[in-house]
């Protein structure tokens, strides 16, 4: 997960260098969460266009809105002084851990 910890040391060092433009002002926790949110519901425009109306569907613009969203995350996460790669990690192990307890009970 050391890719990770590369990308929101670099997510930061970005978002500090727009925080330095004299129109712009430092994202704080809420502006960063209201972001993240927006970018949420910019994937889930996509998905439902994917389903309910495909000819509006933009594989593209998904994949922008998804790696939006996960910079918003890691930004978040720097935030509250939290490495989002030690966690990814521990959730990756629980989510395989749960493959596996429910692999063994299906057989």
């Amino acid at each position: 997960m050391e890719d990770i910890k590369e990308f929101q040391n670099e997510v930061v060092r970005v978002f500090g260098e727009i925080g330095k433009v004299p129109t712009r002002k430092n994202h704080t926790k809420q502006s960063a969460t209201i972001h993240l949110v927006e970018e949420i519901g910019e994937i889930a425009r996509q998905v439902t266009n994917e389903y309910g109306r495909p000819e509006k569907f933009d594989k593209e613009n998904l994949s922008e809105e998804l790696a939006d969203a996960m910079m918003f995350i890691v930004f978040l996460a720097n935030l509250y002084d939290v490495d989002i790669s030690n966690y990814m990690k521990k959730s990756v192990e629980k989510v395989e851990k749960g493959a596996k307890m429910l692999k063994e009970k299906l057989g």
